[in-house]
């Protein structure tokens, strides 16, 4: 019960005028970052450390997190409108956004993307709330003999899903 109290207090600060002014800016500045190709969401927050330490720690999370949702929709404009992903993620987003903005349909599939991005985060954050400490209680219980084959699984699995060349693929896990 207190950790929902918890979490709607969290929510309460978060709606707060500056808080909310913050999170536009960031999404702006993100989406700004993502139309850059090869700057990218983790380098557009690298950047801005030094304007976060200016700022209250809440206020700094929101915009780095704003930031790099943000790169993750702005890299998506570049994808649809010119063929050329913005960021790594968004190359599936050339497959389908491009020929539907070469159909006369950009502004529908820039619209779709926003949505699918905004939508699957929002998802995201509310599935890591309720089930990180369910994930974190099993990851707990891991030992060295977990992790061995978890990792043997690993590598097997890429090693005998890829080409031809054996040789290759093992160095190329290393």
């Amino acid at each position: 019960m207190q950790d929902l109290q918890n979490l709607i207090m969290g929510l309460g600060v978060v709606l707060q005028p500056q808080n909310l002014l913050i999170t536009v800016i960031g999404l702006i500045l993100g989406i700004i970052v993502g139309v850059l190709p090869g700057l990218g969401g983790a380098n557009g927050v690298a950047i801005l450390i030094p304007v976060v330490v200016t700022l209250s720690p809440i206020a700094g999370v929101i915009l780095l997190s704003m930031i790099y949702w943000g790169a993750l929709y702005g890299g998506s404009i570049t994808s649809i409108l010119f063929n050329i992903p913005g960021e790594p993620w968004s190359v599936a987003t050339t497959f389908d956004g491009y020929p539907m903005a070469k159909g006369g349909q950009p502004g529908r599939a820039l619209v779709l993307s926003f949505l699918s991005h905004g939508v699957g985060g929002i998802l995201g954050i509310i599935m890591l709330t309720f089930f990180a400490p369910i994930i974190a209680e099993f990851a707990l219980r891991f030992g060295p003999p977990e992790v061995f084959s978890v990792m043997f699984l690993t590598f097997s699995a890429f090693v005998g899903l890829t080409g031809k060349s054996m040789l290759k693929n093992i160095i190329a896990i290393f």
